[in-house]
């Protein structure tokens, strides 16, 4: 799959994921949006200030699968903003690069055929 729908793929399925979870606390813990988005978005960036606690069993038992999903897909998304960033800017200067490098070796064979063709090799 080309980079740029992996990055958008990523970015769709977070949205989804957090936008799941949020209501889901929302829904079994009883929170308001605000604070189910706020819980959720604490939880996948591990800051987890502890202001808020799942308090029933179901809610209990998501926060402990969740994390590993919602960070999991924080380093996923965070890899593809990095290998797009390369692409987009060091790609093209690589490959610059390595169209003077080609260069250079056809003009130094071209240069050593002239000199082998004078000396009368």
């Amino acid at each position: 799959m080309h980079l740029y729908k992996r990055l958008i793929f990523a970015v769709v399925f977070f949205v989804i994921l957090l936008s799941g979870a949020s209501f889901f606390y929302s829904s079994i813990e009883g929170w308001n949006t605000l604070d189910s988005v706020y819980f959720t978005v604490a939880t996948v960036t591990t800051v987890g200030y502890g202001d808020f606690v799942p308090l029933t069993n179901a809610g209990k038992i998501f926060t402990i699968f969740f994390p590993f999903i919602g960070i999991a897909m924080v380093f996923y998304f965070i890899s593809l903003i990095g290998k797009y960033v390369f692409r987009t800017t060091f790609e093209k200067k690589l490959e610059e690069h390595h169209d003077k490098i080609v260069e250079h070796i056809h003009s130094t064979r071209n240069l050593r055929k002239n000199l082998d063709h004078r000396k009368g090799r």
